[in-house]
């Protein structure tokens, strides 16, 4: 499994109120179940995980894991997951080093610089898929801040649009402040 910290360089970063961070991401499978099986998936899932799997753009929690739906017929699930026990009834891959997951808090307006969406009118727990500037994104609303999930090979290029983005609002925030 990937270091988090290895392909997010740079990071921690706070500048103004804004924070950028890396967070660890544990296992992830890529869960499809196959034609009439959701409910016998939802069971071993509900045994193993604690959880089924949350319907479109909302988040799932578990003590054990996390899950959201990632298109049509298929989720990711964040935490350990015996793959075996789904065998018959879903397609599983292993997704562990395809992504890296960021924490952003502190600053909307942040995000308002780079996705086409209004994150400050998203629930905590709710999850869109959307683009990052050009980077294909997910962006969940958690307590306090949004986790934004991309595949790893864009990495480097997520930390360098966020980092300029923090650095434009803070630069407003301490104009603004200036002629308050």
């Amino acid at each position: 499994m990937l270091d988090t910290q290895q392909i997010f360089e740079g990071l921690p970063l706070t500048i103004g109120a804004a924070h950028l961070e890396a967070v660890a991401l544990p296992d992830v499978t890529l869960v499809a179940p196959y034609k009439g099986q959701m409910m016998a998936v939802a069971d071993v899932l509900k045994a193993e995980i604690g959880m089924t799997l949350p319907p479109a753009g909302q988040c799932g929690e578990s003590a054990k894991a996390m899950a959201y739906w990632r298109a049509p017929g298929q989720w990711l699930v964040f935490g350990a997951l015996n793959a075996g026990k789904l065998a018959g009834m879903a397609a599983v891959a292993d997704m562990s080093d395809a992504f890296g997951r960021l924490r952003l808090t502190g600053s909307a307006d942040v995000l308002a610089r780079l996705v086409e969406l209004d994150t400050e009118e998203m629930q905590q727990g709710a999850v869109a898929h959307t683009v990052l500037a050009d980077i294909p994104t997910t962006l969940i609303v958690v307590e306090n801040g949004v986790e934004i999930v991309v595949p790893r090979s864009y990495a480097g290029s997520t930390v360098a649009r966020l980092k300029l983005a923090i650095r434009g609002v803070a630069a407003r925030e301490r104009l603004n402040a200036g002629h308050g």
